[in-house]
């Protein structure tokens, strides 16, 4: 070891006794972290910011580059050469000043890790060894040898073998050779299964429809992928306000583990209300009753008001889950919708029946029927208002995958949805049609305070008589969710009169840059470009900017959009759009 010092301590600090003003550190030759470790370790720092005797204040700076070298051993520093000084006075305070040269890192030359037993087979473990840092040739690092170690531990485990344990750990360092070695091994020890699930609380229900969530088959293997699985669909169920679920290690015995799981009800009657305006709709409130358990078998209902400027709906629900490893339930139905645009209006009454699947290859599945029947209009002007009516009985398949990083104001994710629709004028409906649609939206972030927001949208149909269709199932374009700078449902085909009777066919896609200046705080640039069509496809693109505030209600959107390209007449050269709540 090579260290310079220069201990030059004013006289008046060697008299012990005597009260000396904080200490100021500074430390000089390393990089943040190191530089922080070292400011951790040394015992100056804790004079920093209250005064020390001379006494106290003297062993502290005596001992600050043997601290400085312990500091930096975690790091694979094992021959740092170390300057100091001290200045200063009692009254006005003191500076300590250390300059590091780190030197040269210990490099591992051998390392051995490996795991024996059965559990060396494990997927899970070989990953994990396999990845295990720091390799040859790499500087030893003490933190990132004992993650790579933390790693193996917790693969061997949570495959099951919980009486793994480590037969050799050993780390041999030689500073005059600036090496080190890697001796690791591990025993896998018994693989264990998994135990009788004991479920506990006030949970409402049955033991066998609680015993439906468990993920796992009777005999199978302890995992602790699995453990994680069953709380999350337990959560995911919405009957608890608390979910606890935890391997009993303590009482594993004759190759199993029991799993206890303890289960706190919440609330079974939830009500809600939201007040709300977009552009599109107006300004509007929903109110709604939720009973999230109905029987011990979990059925669940609920009912829907809402009512604004240009929408009015009411909808009642009926659940039956049947938990299972797909997360299946059966959802039934009834709603009355009156909806107005600046272009139709229709009103009609449906009755839904379906089949969910959460966990479909990683999608939500749903396959259901649909029967609607109403009437609509078509037109502004009453002169030239074209009427028309329903009756369409259709079935329905989606798939639909969500993953963002936060469900109120999400940097980084995607949303996915898929849609089939089939429907025949020889079973009860008024035509013929196969719709298919595809949407999606993909956040992409950029730094801490931006994000870029890509959206596209594409459909299509085959339809025997267009005409029979209400405004609902028809294509549409223009508006807060599909392209800014033109009026909701504003693009589509026109008939003979000009009305704007809704496509066959539309494709929609947009760009959107986000930036926080502040925390709550941030602007937008957009362009948007699409059509709504039965013959020909005419691009329509809008552009803009817009204000976006994370408020106490939730995030709202303001955006300023202008028709940059159109084909159309417009009475207005720009358009407001005003959006309360998620957008994703």
């Amino acid at each position: 070891m090579r260290t310079r010092l220069r201990f030059a301590l004013p006289l008046a600090l060697l008299c012990a006794g005597v009260r000396a003003a904080g200490i100021d550190v500074e430390v000089e030759g390393l990089n943040e972290e190191q530089r922080e470790a070292v400011l951790a370790t040394l015992q100056l720092g804790e004079y920093k910011k209250r005064d020390a005797s001379a006494a106290e204040l003297r062993a502290a700076y005596s001992q600050a580059d043997e601290q400085v070298r312990q500091a930096l051993e975690p790091f694979g520093f094992y021959d740092a050469q170390v300057d100091k000084s001290l200045s200063g006075d009692a009254n006005s305070g003191w500076k300590a000043k250390i300059t590091v040269q780190p030197g040269e890192p210990a490099i591992v030359r051998r390392s051995r890790v490996e795991v024996t037993g059965e559990g060396r087979d494990q997927r899970r473990v070989k990953q994990a060894v396999e990845a295990f840092q720091p390799k040859d040739g790499a500087r030893l690092d003490h933190p990132t040898y004992e993650a790579s170690k933390a790693v193996i531990e917790t693969s061997l485990r949570g495959s099951g073998y919980l009486d793994a344990k480590a037969v050799q750990k050993r780390v041999t360092v030689r500073p005059e050779e600036n090496s080190a070695e890697v001796d690791l091994r591990y025993e896998s020890g018994q693989r264990y299964k998994f135990g009788d699930v004991r479920f506990s609380g006030d949970a409402p229900f049955s033991e066998n429809f609680l015993g439906d969530f468990v993920p796992w088959r009777e005999g199978a293997y302890f995992n602790s992928e699995q453990v994680l699985n069953l709380q999350q669909r337990l959560v995911d169920a919405d009957y608890f306000e608390l979910v606890s679920v935890t391997p009993a290690l303590d009482e594993k015995k004759d190759g199993t583990v029991p799993v206890d799981v303890l289960l706190k009800r919440d609330e079974r009657t939830v009500y809600s209300g939201e007040v709300y305006y977009s552009t599109d709709f107006g300004g509007g409130v929903r109110v709604g009753a939720q009973r999230r358990w109905l029987n011990r078998k979990g059925h669940k209902a609920d009912a829907q008001v809402e009512y604004s400027q240009r929408l009015q709906e009411a909808a009642v629900h009926y659940q039956i889950p049947r938990p299972s490893r797909e997360d299946r339930s059966y959802d039934f139905g009834v709603a009355y919708r009156d909806e107005t645009t600046d272009v139709a209006r229709s009103r009609n009454f449906q009755i839904a029946a379906s089949r969910s699947e959460k966990r479909w290859h990683g999608f939500t599945r749903t396959l259901g029927l649909r029967y609607l029947v109403g009437d609509f209009e078509l037109g502004q002007d009453e002169d030239e208002l074209e009427f028309g009516s329903s009756k369409l009985l259709w079935a329905e398949g989606t798939l639909t995958r969500r993953r963002v990083n936060d469900r109120l104001s999400p940097r980084k994710g995607y949303v996915f949805d898929l849609g089939l629709r089939l429907a025949s004028e020889a079973l009860v409906s008024d035509t013929d049609l196969a719709q298919t649609w595809v949407r999606g939206t993909y956040l992409v972030p950029s730094g801490d305070n931006a994000r870029f927001k890509l959206r596209g949208e594409v459909g299509a149909m085959s339809v025997g008589s267009f005409d029979a269709l209400p405004p609902d199932l028809r294509f549409f374009a223009g508006g807060d969710r599909s392209i800014r700078g033109f009026d909701y449902h504003e693009i589509g085909e026109q008939n003979s009169n000009g009305l704007v009777i809704g496509g066959k066919y539309m494709a929609v896609v947009s760009g959107e840059y986000e930036w926080y200046f502040r925390e709550d705080w941030g602007a937008a640039v957009f362009v948007d470009a699409g059509d709504a069509f039965s013959d020909q496809f005419q691009v329509n693109v809008g552009a803009g900017v817009g204000l976006r505030w994370r408020s106490p209600l939730g995030p709202i959107r303001v955006d300023v959009g202008f028709p940059v390209q159109t084909d159309r007449d417009l009475e207005n050269s720009w358009r407001l759009h005003v959006q309360l709540g998620p957008d994703l």
